[in-house]
């Protein structure tokens, strides 16, 4: 546990919904673990951070975007088909 989640069981977890969060650390392991993209470090789950922004749909949207660029729609390549 982080010690910023210590001594108040009641703290709710920050980085399960973080935009910065990513679950999958490349080379280390373990429950509570993950690689915060902002800080650039995996560390274990926080209940207080500086850098925490909910990641809600649109949020998420706009960060792939800029990450992977624009995609086609899925269903407009189904209908030519």
């Amino acid at each position: 546990m982080h010690s910023s989640c210590r001594g108040d069981p009641k703290k709710k977890r920050l980085c399960p919904t973080c935009l910065h969060w990513d679950p999958r650390p490349e080379e280390m392991a373990g429950p509570g673990l993950g690689y915060c993209i902002k800080r650039d470090i995996v560390t274990m789950i926080r209940c207080e951070c500086e850098y925490f922004e909910e990641a809600t749909r649109s949020k998420v949207a706009a960060k792939n975007k800029k990450l992977y660029g624009e995609f086609e729609d899925d269903e407009e390549d189904e209908d030519e088909s």
